[in-house]
């Protein structure tokens, strides 16, 4: 889960989903940094990202996991 800077009707943080999968290595430790892919599961709500922002991922609190930007594609058909 992840905070992309979107909020709910009452204003509070909405988390987005989306399937990540580590590039080229086989696995990703505590404390290590990767290439990383994100499929988000409603890519709509990922729109206004653009290389360079900074997001959060979320399992509890604190936060798990810091994601910049690098590249942003349109969703497969």
């Amino acid at each position: 889960m992840w905070d992309i800077g979107n909020r709910a009707a009452d204003g509070e943080r909405e988390l987005s989903i989306a399937r990540l999968w580590v590039e080229f290595e086989p696995e990703l430790g505590p404390g290590e940094t990767a290439d990383v892919r994100l499929a988000p599961l409603q890519p709509g709500q990922w729109q206004h990202l653009k290389p360079g922002d900074v997001i959060f991922m979320h399992e509890t609190q604190p936060v798990a996991g810091i994601a910049e930007i690098i590249e942003v594609l349109p969703p497969r058909a």
